[in-house]
């Protein structure tokens, strides 16, 4: 193989697809990253539609019910995603603002948990392995603070498994497909 083809076989994605969309390789490039993400978040959009208009809207949990009262239909469910790899966190951050949330970010569990303490997310979305703080670290503060108690908290790791003693809304293993991550996101905010 020549200089040529090796860089043209660093640059090709290697993409894994699974039945519930399309998960990727953590040396997939960002470009064919985002293009991925992006169909895989269209056709979830349009087979989504049709249930939609056919489905009630979610119902608000009771902490929050008196400020969507007061905000009206303008009412939008914000998540927190948190990750120190600033690539999946802008991809993550794009798809998940789509689908009609607030986003905020963090790169790290301290930053993330001075953010929910200033304005309080719906759900929390946090890698596991992170400098400062990590998830479980995270996940464990806000179970200590009595404003963040109640907000679920969604762990996703490539290596580490939570421990069986953390109460977390869910877990997701890298590499995930996003449509898994939305579904959780979704059930959470509508419980």
């Amino acid at each position: 193989m020549n200089a040529r083809n090796e860089r043209q076989a660093v640059a090709m994605p290697r993409l894994e697809t699974t039945q519930s969309g399309t998960s990727f390789a953590n040396d997939t490039p960002m470009p064919a990253r985002n293009a991925a993400l992006r169909a895989e978040h269209e056709q979830r959009r349009g087979a989504r539609r049709g249930a939609r208009a056919l489905a009630p809207a979610p119902r608000a949990r009771a902490g929050v019910a008196a400020h969507e009262a007061a905000l009206g239909n303008n009412w939008m469910a914000t998540v927190l995603l948190v990750d120190d790899d600033t690539n999946a966190l802008c991809a993550l951050k794009e798809l998940v603002g789509q689908e009609g949330y607030r986003v905020q970010t963090a790169p790290n569990g301290a930053l993330a948990l001075r953010s929910a303490m200033q304005e309080r997310p719906d759900v929390v979305v946090t890698d596991c392995m992170m400098p400062e703080m990590d998830g479980v670290g995270l996940s464990r503060a806000m179970q200590h603070e009595r404003l963040l108690a109640d907000v679920p908290v969604v762990l996703v790791s490539a290596l580490v498994t939570p421990p069986p003693d953390l109460h977390t809304a869910g877990f997701l293993r890298k590499p995930f497909a996003v449509t898994q991550l939305l579904e959780i996101i979704d059930r959470l905010v509508a419980s």
